[in-house]
């Protein structure tokens, strides 16, 4: 950040050495006396708003207050010793522009000797500066380093003014840029306890809430002794408060979403029971109609369901949210679970019964095919039809063995074509 874009120009500005020039300058009329007067005056209110606006900057107030640190106590170093050469200038300039106006206003016509002083006030280099620029007033104030005009002394106060007020309007930027960076983790952290207080229960257990609040101030902290060096709250932490306010979020969202919650469950865990009893009903019709299905039990997890969902409403009345939240994840998933299970146990029995279904279509298509070849006498074709038939309409049916006849009838009767062997 370039803050004072140079040094002061009346410290580094090739002047005149000593008290005395070899050959003074020309003596200005009274024109030029009243335009550089009506001048000076313009420049001296210019310089006087930058003087006030840098004086009142809340900046300042800032890099008066000590205690800053790295790019930001290097700038309040730059900037304060910059303050007190405008102030002391700004004194001389004054006092320079009060004695100009006071000799020119002692005559209408100003005579020969108020003009050679008026022009020795207005352009030669009669105000004496330190090295680092401070006005010394008389001889005893030290040696000055170097010689000013009062028109260059305002050129000087008016550029340096501007470049202060510039600086400390950047030192504000950053220290707002700071308060935005902190103000969102604060806010969030404000609401989530807010919110938590007004959930009651155990919304903040496990939580150090006071600790994370803490930490932050003391980053806050930090980053306001060096706005201008400042970096984000620590990653780390805003990780923390941004988990602690999802869930708490997501407790309150809870406490007005329960009913509607409690009531998809309860319609969730009736479409349980319905798929449950019809997996069952498929399974003991396969169980019937095929031999060794296999097939387990079709579990009854609707009776535990049903009570879980009863001890959500315990928790829900002692407004015990996070072991809510939990217990009713857990419920989630579980009628989620048996749902799913419910559907394979059925399409398990239902493909057994499909099964028997398809095997019974194939070896009608087999059937009608060597009917339209004139093989439906054929004694041995008739005799693999027969044995196909009856291991497909046996209840219970053997599938294996059924499926190992409908194949053996087809390819007898794919070799029958084959030959051509009626």
């Amino acid at each position: 950040m370039a803050l004072l874009a140079r040094r002061h120009p009346a410290a580094t500005r090739t002047a005149l050495q000593g008290l005395t020039v070899s050959t003074p300058p020309p003596m200005m009329s009274r024109d030029e006396v009243d335009r550089a007067i009506v001048g000076l005056v313009a420049a001296y209110d210019r310089i006087s708003a930058a003087m006030f606006e840098m004086d009142a900057h809340p900046a300042l107030v800032l890099l008066r207050g000590g205690g800053l640190r790295g790019r930001t106590a290097d700038v309040a170093t730059e900037v304060l010793g910059a303050v007190e050469v405008l102030w002391s200038q700004f004194a001389a300039l004054g006092a320079h522009l009060d004695r100009a106006k006071t000799v020119r206003a002692e005559r209408s016509r100003p005579g020969e000797g108020e003009l050679r002083l008026l022009t020795s006030v207005l352009r030669q280099p009669i105000v004496g500066l330190s090295a680092s620029g401070i006005v010394l007033d008389t001889l005893a104030g030290g040696t000055p380093a170097s010689w000013q005009t009062v028109p260059g002394l305002a050129d000087d106060l008016e550029t340096v003014a501007a470049e202060v007020v510039h600086a400390l309007g950047e030192v504000e930027a950053a220290t707002t840029r700071v308060a935005t960076l902190y103000g969102q983790p604060t806010r969030a952290l404000e609401k989530a306890t807010a919110d938590a207080t007004n959930l009651g229960g155990d919304a903040l257990k496990g939580s150090d809430v006071d600790g994370l609040a803490r930490r932050l101030a003391d980053a806050h902290a930090e980053a306001l002794k060096d706005p201008i060096g400042a970096k984000a709250p620590p990653t780390g932490l805003v990780s923390e408060i941004e988990a602690l306010t999802t869930r708490i979020a997501g407790l309150a969202a809870l406490r007005g979403a329960y009913p509607e919650k409690i009531r998809s469950l309860t319609t969730a865990v009736d479409e349980v029971a319905a798929a449950e009893a019809e997996a069952r009903r498929v399974g003991d019709l396969a169980a019937t109609k095929i031999a060794n299905a296999g097939l387990p039990a079709v579990p009854d997890a609707v009776g535990g369901l049903r009570a879980h969902i009863a001890q959500l409403g315990q928790l829900h009345r002692e407004g015990r949210w996070l072991r809510l939240a939990d217990e009713l994840s857990i419920v989630e998933r579980s009628v989620a679970q048996a749902k799913e299970r419910a559907a394979h146990l059925f399409e398990a029995a239902d493909g057994l019964l499909e099964r028997r279904t398809e095997l019974r279509g194939r070896l009608d298509a087999y059937r009608a095919r060597a009917g339209r070849m004139g093989l439906v006498e054929h004694e041995e074709l008739a005799a693999l039809h027969r044995a196909a038939q009856d291991l497909l309409y046996t209840s219970p049916c053997d599938l294996p063995a059924a499926t190992r006849a409908v194949v053996a009838y087809q390819r007898y009767l794919n070799q029958l074509t084959e030959r051509g062997n009626p």
